[in-house]
């Protein structure tokens, strides 16, 4: 089951609230998954789309209780490609128009004619946004697998529906995205904290959970990660710095020899010599009296310093 289907089930399961949030819910429902028939003011056809046997009984249990006038559905079964089905509720006439009427979702225009709106005295309410994103979701929404990426989209028939549920995102704090795809318009949220509100808000906690865990544990696997390529690249800068230092000390030791050294750095390159692949403090750890890392480091800027020397050879014993 993808995460889409398992949230849209987590949804479908929850109790129906206050008949305020019914409407709410149905009306974010239709809004996202109705086909709307209008020819002129009174012949108008509601149909509820869905592909998902959840969001079907969640469709039902809400036209059930959003009263007389929408509990006579007709439920219809559609073969589609590829073994899909697709379910199909249609109201009569008569019954779409009272239903759109008694939820305040079919106003007036200034032509007179009927036109499909979110119910307006609903949307003041909290619960009722969160009930309107929830019916909105599970008729045209899909989520990502939050182990591969954060994203959430909302398919819409056409650019106002779209425009209706950005503004509500936007009153329950979520700042939400808007394209065209194939003819239709989408609305996406692509931030991981945005995405987890949402799932909060709709009141997907089972959902919210899993998403919290996935996160820590794509948080614990990138630091472990930038854990491994700091310590590689630590690594890496030792061992140029070792590597430095041996040539350094093999220069001093064809043209001088070692024991042309004062005692401490003489002691320092034969260690270094014999331990390449050592730390500095390791090996300030092995010298008598032993140094720090920043004395052994000092001590190693000495060594490629005399390497360097081209009056090496012309110049006394240094000073020990």
């Amino acid at each position: 089951m993808s995460f889409t289907s398992r949230v849209k089930a987590e949804l479908g399961s929850l109790d129906l609230a206050a008949r305020c949030c019914v409407t709410a819910e149905l009306g974010g429902m239709i809004l996202g998954a109705s086909v709307l028939t209008l020819s002129g003011r009174r012949q108008i056809s509601l149909g509820f789309r869905t592909e998902s046997a959840a969001v079907l009984r969640r469709a039902l249990r809400l036209f059930n209780a959003a009263g007389p006038a929408a509990s006579r559905p007709r439920l219809m079964l559609r073969e589609r490609m590829a073994g899909r089905r697709e379910y199909v509720l249609q109201l009569s006439d008569a019954d779409s128009h009272r239903l759109l009427r008694e939820q305040g979702m079919l106003r007036r225009d200034e032509t007179g004619e009927d036109r499909f709106a979110a119910p307006r005295r609903v949307m003041r309410r909290n619960c009722c946004r969160r009930a309107y994103l929830r019916g909105a979701f599970m008729a045209c929404g899909y989520i990502a697998d939050p182990r591969r990426r954060y994203h959430v989209e909302w398919v819409c028939h056409d650019h106002p529906r779209a425009m209706r549920l950005k503004r509500v995102l936007a009153q329950v704090g979520l700042r939400a995205g808007l394209s065209a795809r194939r003819g239709s318009a989408l609305v996406t949220l692509k931030d991981g904290d945005q995405v987890a509100e949402l799932l909060k808000i709709m009141g997907a906690s089972l959902a919210v959970l899993s998403m919290e865990n996935i996160r820590a544990e794509k948080s614990l696997k990138e630091r472990a990660n930038r854990a491994v390529n700091c310590d590689q690249a630590n690594l890496g800068r030792q061992l140029a710095a070792a590597a430095r230092q041996i040539e350094a000390i093999e220069a001093i030791s064809r043209e001088r020899g070692l024991s042309f050294l004062p005692p401490g750095l003489e002691s320092l390159a034969r260690l270094r010599l014999s331990q390449p692949d050592a730390t500095l403090e390791q090996l300030g750890q092995q010298l008598s009296p032993p140094l720090s890392k920043s004395g052994v480091q000092h001590q190693m800027r000495r060594l490629i310093a005399l390497a360097g020397e081209a009056a090496l050879h012309e110049s006394g014993r240094p000073d020990r």
